[in-house]
């Protein structure tokens, strides 16, 4: 079946223009004069039979139509990018193994320890990217792992348990001597910063160390975990933060828990792969080495800073 599509050169150059809105940019991230993008784009219209741009005084601007076509092709471009360098890398003699996480987990915890991996596994290239989502499918187009925050399920999933996770309030020194923090329910007098996901968490805690006096719920609310972190260390408020996640701040000084209190959250984390590459080596390699990670994490947490 022959395919219906424009040529590629007009194709890079609208996408180039498209991100840009200016064909003067475009032109100079393709090494091209700004009259051949310009006749690139003439041609892709031709071919369409649309206007992809408005041309208003100097300055180019996306049509809707245009706008949608964009995006359309930028996710093609992405994805065909995408599989060059897996070719690539792995005709230089090792695979690519996708790894998706948590943005925080990725960034805080799972980063920093992935130089171990690669020193014992230097034939496995991986990508690292982060999801928002709780559960996605694992289809043909799936990570080859995925590191999962929630219940330990995943529809056409292998679910391993990573660890879990146990909640503590932190802020700055100086907020907590500021707002006389001495005890659970003086955080009345706090800004208790909240994570969008996770509505228990300062509901669990101050169950658990009976300050019926706090209202849970109030408070700014961010969708990261690091984002918490940095509002906590600016002296924004109090975050409820995993314990494992700032272990380094506490130890040095730059956070502090004002209250010797830890809960467990309800959920935990699970490393999660394919039914379908359950005999692939890189996976097996990769869970290995995580699992290893998760049981020094779990059996070494450090106590708690006074």
């Amino acid at each position: 079946m022959k395919r219906i599509l424009p040529s590629f050169r007009s194709t890079i150059a609208f996408e180039a223009a498209a991100r840009h809105s200016n064909f003067t940019r475009a032109a100079e991230e393709l090494g091209l004069t700004q009259s051949a993008v310009s006749r690139q784009i003439a041609q892709l219209e031709s071919f369409l039979g649309v206007r992809l741009f408005e041309r208003i005084r100097k300055n180019v601007v996306l049509t809707e139509v245009g706008a949608s076509y964009a995006n359309n092709i930028r996710i093609s471009l992405d994805r065909a990018e995408a599989a060059t360098l897996d070719l690539l890398t792995a005709a230089s003699g090792g695979g690519v193994l996708h790894i998706t996480s948590l943005a925080t987990f990725a960034a805080l915890w799972l980063a920093p320890r992935l130089v171990s991996f690669v020193r014992s596994h230097p034939d496995i290239a991986f990508q690292l990217s982060t999801y928002q989502h709780k559960t996605f499918g694992l289809g043909d187009n799936s990570p080859d792992i995925v590191i999962h925050y929630g219940e330990p399920s995943w529809p056409e999933g292998i679910v391993n348990l990573l660890m879990g996770e146990e909640i503590v309030p932190v802020c700055s020194r100086e907020y907590m001597e500021a707002n006389n923090l001495r005890a659970p329910n003086d955080l009345r007098r706090a800004m208790l910063i909240q994570q969008t996901t996770r509505p228990d968490a300062w509901e669990d805690w101050l169950a658990a160390a009976d300050a019926p006096l706090v209202n849970a719920l109030h408070g700014p609310r961010f969708e990261q975990y690091s984002m918490i972190i940095e509002g906590a260390l600016s002296g924004l408020g109090v975050g409820a933060v995993p314990y494992f996640l700032i272990e380094n701040q506490l130890a040095d000084g730059t956070l502090v828990a004002p209250f010797d209190i830890r809960v467990k959250s309800r959920m935990s984390y699970y490393l999660v792969y394919p039914e379908a590459k359950r005999n692939l080596e890189s996976v097996h390699a990769f869970r290995r080495w995580i699992m290893r990670e998760a049981q020094v994490t779990n059996a070494g947490l450090r106590p708690m800073p006074a």
